[in-house]
This record gives C-alpha cells, sequence and structure tokens, in this order.
C-alpha cells in the first residue's frame, strides 16, 4: 500500500509503515503479522491481538507445541470466543501444523459429541462458577 506523506505526513506514514510489519499475533517463538494472516485469508486482526494476550499464559513453545500440548477449554477465557479460534486455525494452517478441526478431535472423547467453541465456554462457566444471588420473594408473601 502508498501512503500519501503530503496528506498524512511524515510521522503517521512511518507509524502505518511499522505496524504493517510489526508481529500482531506471537505464539511463543512463532510471529505473524498482518501479512501472514492476510496470506490465509485471516483478516481479524483485533481478535488476533486478543488471543496472543491469551496464548502467552499458556506458555508454549511455538504453534506446533500449541497444537500438540493445549486443549480448547484453555481457550475458554472472556474475550476469547470463536473469532479468536478461527485465527487460531489460520494459524496452524500457515504453519501446516494441521486444522482447527484436527485439534479439537484430538481432545476429545471417544463418541463425545462434537461442541461448539461458545457451548465449551458455557460448560465452563457453569461448572466454576456458583451463583451468589439469594432468590427475592415475592409481593405479598410473607
Amino acid at each position: 500500500m502508498q501512503y500519501s506523506t503530503a496528506v498524512l505526513g511524515r510521522g503517521t506514514v512511518a507509524r502505518l509503515q511499522v505496524r504493517a510489519h510489526a508481529p500482531i499475533l506471537t505464539i511463543g517463538r512463532d510471529t505473524y503479522t498482518r501479512a501472514h494472516l492476510a496470506d490465509v485469508e485471516c483478516f481479524n486482526f483485533v481478535a488476533a491481538a486478543r488471543l496472543s494476550v491469551a496464548i502467552r499464559a499458556l506458555k508454549v513453545k511455538d504453534t506446533r507445541d500449541l497444537y500438540q500440548h493445549a486443549e480448547p477449554e484453555q481457550l475458554a477465557l472472556p474475550g476469547i470466543g470463536a473469532i479468536c479460534l478461527a485465527v487460531l486455525g489460520a494459524c496452524f494452517e500457515r504453519a501446516k501444523v494441521g486444522t482447527l478441526d484436527d485439534w479439537v478431535e484430538r481432545t476429545r472423547q471417544k463418541n463425545e459429541p462434537v461442541t461448539t467453541f461458545a457451548t465449551i465456554k458455557t460448560q465452563i462457566a457453569r461448572t466454576t462458577t456458583t451463583s451468589t444471588r439469594t432468590p427475592r420473594r415475592r409481593r405479598g408473601t410473607p
């Protein structure tokens, strides 16, 4: 892309050029730029940035290590949704380690039905949270 310094200014053009080549997603020692993700038709850069923060906590070596040792439940965090998982699938594809389906399939028990990531998050939320809400009395009841 050509940036117009006359319209945008030199400083803005410099920042945009740096940003275009800077990693947006880091999985261990693997880094992915906007161009890398665009190569596999992934344009969800905000989701990629969120995913990068979540994956940092997993302390994986690289994309292959994440694919082989992590489970979808480990990414069932607030702010991480199906779009972030789609970005992860694009990274798997770019790194040629497998597909998102294969990754999820590997972690399922035999004869267990396939569930969506939203369902996984809901199930985890149900098992890890307890209700602190006390039932309200209806009007007119003692």
